[in-house]
């Protein structure tokens, strides 16, 4: 996803690998996540977790949204197709 221009407007004012978070109890930062279950389990079933970053564009404002594993997420997501 990594680009030097913004495709929208085409401004190169790009600020890359911006956390997104949320915060949660007690005000607690976290990483804004995608999780793709893995097992088909009634307790205890594991997931693939690919933490969201932002490419935002300082001019116009557009963002655009990825994850550093998504090799590993579609394997999960496949997985799910299967169960």
């Amino acid at each position: 996803m990594k680009t030097d221009t913004c495709r929208i407007c085409g401004s190169n004012k790009i600020m890359d690998n911006v956390r997104v978070v949320d915060r949660g109890h007690g005000d607690a930062k976290k990483d804004l996540s995608v999780y793709i279950q893995k097992t088909d389990k009634r307790f205890f079933n594991k997931f693939e977790k690919g933490e969201l970053k932002a490419q935002i564009c300082g001019s116009c404002g557009n963002v655009d949204l990825s994850v550093k594993n998504p090799h590993e997420l579609w394997d999960a997501y496949l997985k799910t197709k299967s169960l």
